[in-house]
């Protein structure tokens, strides 16, 4: 089984470049740009940086190519756990027939 690309050791995410880590548990984020602190994990530094307004205050500070390059990676996220929860829906259909 692959490992999670959010899990809390897996520093090749693309959120962690970004920041400066401030807690062991990996839940408390400092933002490079706009030193703010940000707590709940790597997935709400990412929306924090791309700016979606999703459960945080986003970066006023953050340059427009990190900004566009982790809105795309929410994005291709986003995509790819609808692709899988479809698939799962289908395979259910499968198993009711």
């Amino acid at each position: 089984m692959a490992s999670r690309k959010n899990s809390s050791h897996n520093r090749l995410n693309v959120g962690w470049q970004h920041d400066i880590n401030i807690d062991k548990n990996f839940r408390k984020f400092h933002c490079k740009y706009c030193q703010k602190i940000i707590s709940g994990g790597i997935f709400h530094f990412k929306h924090h940086l791309a700016c979606t307004r999703k459960d945080f205050e986003p970066c006023q500070q953050v340059l427009e190519n990190v900004k566009h390059m982790i809105l795309g990676v929410l994005v291709k996220n986003l995509e790819v756990t609808e692709n899988k929860r479809k698939a799962h829906q289908y395979i259910g259909k499968d198993d009711d027939d």
